[in-house]
């Protein structure tokens, strides 16, 4: 519907900064932005200046009018619309989330890390646990390479990976977490002929008793 705005930059709606009004062709657009936006426009841009931004229309049911996010760089754009492709991430919960380089959650969602995401405004353990299961393989193109002299990121190894997986699957199977961590840990330190995260679940679930003998 909309690729970008270039117009003229008339100050935040309210004292909130998530939301901005770009003037074009005398019509004010309120365009609502991540935090990272609004601090980069706070800083570096004054009422009148001219302005462009990269942007996405979003509508739905409980919001019949399209709703404007707005941001300073295509790749901001599409990490929001990667986010956004998560289930119960709406569009604004994705911008909220975007108090950091996008790099970084990036990132944190390559690596699993639950704690950075749950720290992100709006985002729970669950939805962290939603967003690494769903977006974990995607999220390369953002990862900042690593920069020459710095220390590596941390980065689990195939068979942490392997574990991580199979948690987060059984917890969307309805298990809460120390649950599932408990039989995937159970499981791998008994075997040594599992390979796979199918594995895992296929002799986690086979471990479990039987309705019938549940009730005895």
């Amino acid at each position: 519907m909309y690729s970008y705005l270039r117009g003229i930059y008339k100050g935040h709606v309210s004292d909130t900064d998530e939301a901005i009004v770009v003037e074009v062709a005398g019509i004010g657009y309120e365009v609502f932005v991540p935090p990272i936006v609004a601090q980069e426009v706070s800083a570096t841009a004054q009422p009148d200046d001219e302005l462009q931004l990269y942007v996405s229309a979003q509508a739905g049911r409980d919001q019949p009018w399209p709703v404007l996010f707005g941001f300073l760089t295509p790749q901001q754009k599409a990490f929001w619309q990667l986010l956004t492709s998560v289930p119960r991430v709406g569009g604004r919960v994705a911008a909220r989330a975007m108090v950091a380089p996008i790099e970084n959650i990036a990132g944190a969602i390559q690596q699993a890390n639950r704690a950075y995401l749950d720290g992100l405004p709006g985002i729970t353990l669950d939805g962290a646990d939603k967003i690494i299961a769903s977006l974990r393989k995607k999220v390369g193109p953002f990862v900042q390479p690593a920069v020459r002299g710095a220390a590596p990121p941390v980065r689990l190894s195939e068979a942490d990976e392997m574990r991580e997986d199979a948690i987060i699957l059984l917890m969307q199977m309805g298990l809460k977490r120390l649950e599932a961590q408990r039989g995937v840990d159970q499981l791998l330190a008994a075997r040594d002929d599992i390979v796979s995260v199918q594995d895992i679940i296929t002799r986690f679930l086979r471990a479990q008793p039987t309705r019938s003998e549940r009730s005895r």
